[in-house]
């Protein structure tokens, strides 16, 4: 039998004793906790008061930094205009000052904007307008970067102020040059000017642009990139290092469609000129002399329109004659853009625009100007302006829808921080106006403009009148797509140094060949230097924007088409007075460059990526035609550059 342990006083007392020792162990405890607590509390609300404080100390920053950036630009603006409407040295003088004195103060604002972003605790908001003000390419060296805007103001004046002789008078390019190239069809006379403005201007050129390409990639070195296209790519396209295989795929996707115009315009032109100019050997190799394309740098085609009409006996009305019938002149083509705009919800232009743009080459014999259609803002919220030497006809009424596309942009955004006073990329920028242009150049509106008859023709007439239809459209388009391409692909290969100086012009040619499809009416040498004579090369403008724009254009169209309730063929949309399709753009519009383009363009179309389905789907009916007019003979894998050793 077990027996239970009597319980004494003694045991009573060690118990009592036990239990007071484990509750000063448990007060200690939970002291030392309490203690820990109350640490850790504090250091969270010290960190808390730190990121507000960090946070108010940057936003402080960045609306000083937004204010001196925007008054800067506005100085900048002023002078770039003076100067391209007027190209006087005493102009380019200024123009270089104010500029060197900007990039003075960049080199500042820049160190500082890099050095906030390594603060911890920043809002996505701040990180994005650091990045941008911390993007630079400048040298560092003041004579590199003098040497920089020198070469690059001597690179515009030689572009802007280059004429030919013909036919003993003076031909600058806008009118002159280019109303010939769009009119004649005599291959010795287009022959002899596309040498002449070569040698006018990309000749003059080539020296200054090897060392221009070497400061430059010494500055784009200097802050951290590979060369003067990875900066480029990166501010332009931010936060996309994919895009070089993007532009390649998207390229790869709508290359059967160019085969096809390009080997059906090839034999409409052969046909043409055997005919007509007998004596004139056109090449049997399946590429196109770049001369016979209606465009002096053979980028549109749309002027050869005659010559390769899909169904000629179908009479097309002379769009140029209908608008000058109709009594239009350049102001109220002005006009006629604006109401369109208006007509979607957008803006109206400012009264500064009205009296100050330039939108006729100046009368003033000795005042030089730069003819190249451009958009200004001025920064202050009331000035914008466009710069052209317009013409009355519908390749100038579709450039004025284009320019004002880019005021409506400036005005939808200028509310924003300075930073984000630009496009979502520039493609984007380029894209707005030429998404209107669409509208405004389907058969609908034309006949709303009272430009063309709504004629009672057979359903066999309509199908075979909207082919030829298509055909113009594409060969303003669908033509473009590979030189839009090429001309930064050459560029970002020079830059890399994977084009050496002694190869820039005849790797000029090989990508026009490989990608074009187009040879030079005369035998080329590297003495020559054939991209200069194309201005966004003088201008070191970006060019891959226009790519992108030209199938950015027809997503924005299809979403603002589907927006107005349209039914029918893609090509036959027309949106004007559509205040939901015009509500759908200005939403995109008034983001400017504070979001990702990826995200902008889903709030516009609903994608995330740039497709060319629309594109396709707006041409599809002239493809099949051209598919089986060629019936498989298409290409040039036999051609070769036309090119001379010096």
């Amino acid at each position: 039998m077990r027996f239970r342990k009597r319980w004494t006083f003694h045991d009573a007392m060690k118990a009592l004793w036990r239990l007071s020792v484990l509750c000063m162990l448990c007060t200690c405890v939970t002291a030392r906790h309490r203690h820990d607590n109350q640490q850790r509390l504090r250091q969270v609300l010290q960190q808390r008061r730190q990121r507000i404080n960090t946070g108010t100390e940057v936003s402080k920053w960045l609306t000083t930094k937004n204010e001196e950036l925007r008054r800067w630009l506005e100085k900048i603006s002023f002078a770039s205009w003076n100067y391209e409407t007027d190209l006087s040295e005493e102009n380019a003088e200024k123009l270089n000052k104010v500029n060197i004195d900007f990039s003075q103060w960049k080199s500042t604002c820049v160190k500082e904007a890099s050095e906030k972003l390594k603060f911890p605790g920043l809002s996505e908001d701040a990180r994005h307008q650091l990045r941008i003000l911390s993007y630079d390419i400048d040298p560092s060296n003041p004579e590199q970067l003098r040497k920089v805007n020198d070469i690059q103001t001597k690179l515009e004046q030689i572009y802007g102020r280059g004429t030919v002789e013909y036919n003993g008078t003076t031909l600058q390019l806008e009118p002159g040059i280019t109303n010939l190239f769009e009119s004649s069809r005599d291959p010795k006379v287009l022959s002899e000017l596309w040498v002449k403005w070569r040698d006018a201007t990309g000749k003059k050129m080539a020296n200054l642009y090897t060392e221009f390409v070497e400061l430059q990639n010494t500055g784009a070195l200097e802050h951290g990139f590979e060369d003067l296209g990875d900066a480029w790519r990166q501010r332009e396209f931010f936060d996309t290092p994919e895009l070089v295989q993007i532009v390649e795929d998207l390229w790869q996707e709508l290359r059967p469609m160019y085969v096809q115009l390009h080997s059906y315009v090839r034999r409409k032109l052969e046909t043409y000129y055997a005919k007509n100019h007998p004596d004139f050997d056109f090449p049997k190799d399946g590429s196109i002399p770049a001369h016979l394309l209606g465009n002096m740098w053979a980028q549109e085609w749309n002027n050869i329109f005659d010559i390769v009409q899909p169904y000629p006996e179908v009479k097309e009305p002379d769009m140029n004659r209908a608008l000058k019938e109709k009594g239009y002149n350049v102001g109220n083509m002005f006009r006629r853009a604006e109401e369109f705009y208006t007509s979607l919800g957008l803006y109206k232009m400012v009264p500064d625009f009205w009296r100050h743009s330039m939108l006729v080459r100046p009368t003033e014999k000795d005042r030089e100007v730069q003819c190249h259609a451009s958009a200004f803002d001025f920064y202050n919220n009331d000035t914008f302006r466009i710069k052209m030497c317009t013409e009355v006809n519908m390749n100038y009424f579709q450039t004025i829808h284009h320019e004002m596309g880019h005021i409506e942009y400036f005005m939808a955004y200028r509310h924003r921080p300075t930073v984000y006073r630009e496009g979502a990329n520039g493609g984007f920028h380029e894209a707005i106006g030429d998404t209107i242009a669409l509208s405004v150049r389907s058969r609908k509106h034309l006949q709303t403009l009272g430009l063309l008859e709504d004629a009672n023709v057979s359903e066999e007439e309509k199908k075979k009148s909207d082919i030829n239809y298509l055909m113009n459209q594409a060969l303003l388009k669908l033509a473009f797509l590979p030189f839009g391409y090429l001309v930064d692909k050459w560029r970002w290969r020079v830059f890399s140094g994977e084009i050496t100086p002694d190869k820039y012009n005849e790797e000029w040619w090989k990508m026009r060949l490989e990608y074009q499809g187009v040879t030079s009416p005369v035998p080329r040498t590297n003495a020559d230097f054939d991209p200069g004579a194309k201005f966004h090369v003088a201008a070191n403008s970006q060019y891959i924007i226009y790519f992108a724009s030209f199938l950015l254009q027809f997503q924005f169209y299809e979403s603002m088409c589907q927006a107005s309730g349209h039914t029918g063929p893609l090509y036959t949309c027309d949106f004007y007075r559509s205040k939901e399709a015009g509500e759908k753009l200005l939403n995109m519009l008034k983001l400017g460059g504070s979001k990702h383009w990826k995200e902008a363009l889903k709030q516009m179309t609903g994608d995330t990526y740039i497709r060319t389905e629309p594109f396709k789907k707006y041409f599809q009916p002239l493809i099949d035609f051209l598919m089986n007019e060629n019936k498989g003979d298409v290409g040039w894998a036999k051609a070769g550059i036309n090119w001379e050793r010096a």
